[in-house]
C-alpha cells in the first residue's frame, strides 16, 4: 500500500469521483466488504467500543453490551458502511493518482 498526502482539493475532489462511480463499482466494493465480513466473525468497533467503557462502566453493564443482539447488529451496519466508504475512497483515490501520473 503506498502514501499518497492529499490536498483538501484532492479530498474534495476524491468525494466527488465516489459520487460519479457506477453503480457496478459500488456494488463490487460492497461485495468485498460482505465477503470480508463473513470471513472476519470479530467487529474491531464493538472490542473499541467495550475498551472505551471500560474506562466509565462496570464489567458488568459492558457484559450486557456484549450480550445484546441489537448493539452488535448496529455495529456490524456501521462497520460495513465504513468499509464501504473506505473502499470506495481507495477507488477514487486511484482514478485521481493515475489521473495525475
Amino acid at each position: 500500500m503506498s502514501r499518497v498526502t492529499l490536498t483538501a482539493k484532492d479530498k474534495a475532489e476524491v468525494l466527488r469521483i465516489i459520487e460519479a462511480l457506477p453503480v457496478e463499482e459500488r456494488e463490487d466494493v460492497a461485495a468485498e466488504v460482505d465477503g470480508w465480513m463473513n470471513r472476519h466473525h470479530v467487529n474491531p468497533l464493538m472490542m473499541a467500543a467495550q475498551m472505551m467503557l471500560s474506562q466509565h462502566c462496570s464489567q458488568a453493564a459492558i457484559s450486557v453490551l456484549d450480550s445484546s443482539d441489537d448493539w452488535h447488529m448496529k455495529f456490524d451496519d456501521m462497520l460495513r458502511e465504513l468499509l464501504i466508504f473506505a473502499g470506495e475512497c481507495d477507488r477514487s483515490v486511484n482514478v485521481l493518482t493515475n489521473r495525475v501520473a
